[in-house]
């Protein structure tokens, strides 16, 4: 029971093991009592490949349109589904001959968290996107695919004008965090959502810092900017 209840802090340390904990409490009383704890990054686009010639050729990253079979594949639910075609959101996908291994998606100038009661503003959206959903099928996470897929992307992106892409990253995703350090990922802030049913508040180190929603439709607004890969 000692090493159960310890384990979360040894992982995440002890600042973000205890938020861990205290969300696993919350979501076994109810699964509408949450306590969601964000990091939100921005990594810069390279137009240098990050696989050499021969091997970042294997795979076949392009575009996936909104009426393609692939999108049938994605383990995602229909209404969210919904509601990133509705936001003009991209995706690309990853294929090893036609099999998609893989995929991510791609917003411009703003993102709606669909987690959350919150919307992501991109400060300079003419040069910047939000990725979400960067997903690998469970049976080619062994391979290149990770690197295949950003390999692809930052060509799709720069070739766009696109310099910077921000994310938002759950901070018990220690995988992610690894897999993502040497693309050169940099915090521009944190926030914490507490949802309790249709009540939720937010405490971030980013403006407007304090947000209590109480009604469906009330949206907290954060303005990412890429200042801190010039620091």
């Amino acid at each position: 029971m000692i090493r159960k209840i310890a384990g979360p802090f040894r992982e995440f340390g002890f600042a973000a093991g205890l938020l861990y904990a205290i969300d696993r409490v919350l979501s076994s009383l109810s699964p509408r009592l949450r306590l969601h704890a964000y990091e939100l990054m921005v990594q810069p686009v390279s137009s240098k490949p990050l696989l050499p010639g021969s091997m970042g050729k294997r795979l076949v990253v392009r575009e996936i349109m909104h009426g393609d079979p692939e999108i049938a594949l994605m383990p995602v639910r229909p209404e969210i589904l919904r509601a990133r075609i509705a936001q003009n959101a991209i995706c690309l996908g990853a294929f090893k001959n036609t099999t998609l291994i893989g995929y991510m998606w791609f917003s411009n100038t703003s993102y709606d968290e669909d987690e959350v009661k919150c919307t992501y503003l991109l400060d300079r959206a003419s040069e910047s996107v939000f990725d979400f959903d960067f997903y690998l099928f469970p049976e080619h996470r062994m391979g290149l695919g990770f690197v295949a897929l950003w390999n692809g992307a930052n060509e799709f992106l720069s070739q766009r004008g696109v310099r910077y892409t921000f994310s938002r990253l759950t901070r018990f995703n220690l995988a992610s965090r690894r897999a993502h350090q040497h693309l050169g990922w940099k915090r521009v802030g944190i926030a914490l959502f507490l949802q309790a049913w249709r009540v939720e508040a937010m405490l971030a180190t980013l403006f407007p810092y304090i947000h209590l929603s109480l009604t469906k439709s009330g949206r907290v607004r954060l303005t990412l900017k890429p200042d801190v890969l010039n620091q």
